[in-house]
């Protein structure tokens, strides 16, 4: 099954089998989709294979620690991650905003967007944040996903969980989404492919 066969399932976090986040961007151009943001770059590897797909690119992330947020003290300064990210996605067409993710929202205009792929801060306020005001950035038509749909602890005070199922499945009920998928099957199949941590897809109607 192709993910342009699978997202003409009916339901609610449908999952499509044998399908990763890398099926996004060749996904999008056979859409017709052109320009997109990745909310949470980090060091820009997935955002380029957006861009090696010839789309236009805003790559937003504030590369800083914040209130609520920080990473593993044994990974790079925030600053080496910028530059890393910045030398990465240089040859492309992407902007880089080094804002967090509710500054950068008057940087794009509303309905400007073909999709938004959003893998910031995953505990519960930011998700619903981001799925809340990023949606109102995407046009009627596009796509709104995002990375690791789970949950690793049920705490909504927890700063290092994830609790992006959560966050998910609330706001698809409250915008009235009936339909949207989850990339991959939640237990591995011998011979498929699938994500450790699965990707979630909304098409904007």
């Amino acid at each position: 099954m192709t993910l342009e066969e699978g997202i003409q399932l009916k339901g609610f976090g449908v999952e499509i089998p044998n399908i990763g986040r890398d099926d996004l961007p060749q996904f999008f151009v056979e859409r017709g989709y052109k320009v997109g943001a990745e909310i949470g770059t980090y060091k820009g590897e997935f955002c380029e294979k957006f861009c090696q797909a010839g789309l236009k690119m805003y790559a937003i992330d504030p590369w800083k620690t914040y209130n609520n947020y920080h990473r593993h003290p044994q990974e790079k300064p925030y600053d080496e991650l910028y530059e890393e990210a910045k030398t990465r996605l240089a040859p492309y067409d992407c902007t880089l905003i080094r804002k967090q993710s509710m500054e950068a929202l008057a940087d794009i205009p509303n309905d400007s967007l073909d999709f938004v792929y959003i893998d910031g801060n995953h505990t519960i306020r930011y998700v619903i944040e981001d799925l809340y005001e990023w949606y109102r950035k995407v046009k009627v038509g596009g796509a709104i996903c995002g990375h690791d749909y789970g949950i690793t602890n049920r705490s909504a005070y927890r700063t290092q969980a994830c609790h992006v199922k959560y966050a998910v499945d609330l706001m698809a009920k409250i915008l009235g989404i009936e339909n949207w998928y989850i990339l991959g099957t939640k237990n591995s199949v011998p011979g498929e492919k699938r994500d450790k941590w699965r990707s979630f897809l909304w098409i904007k109607t």
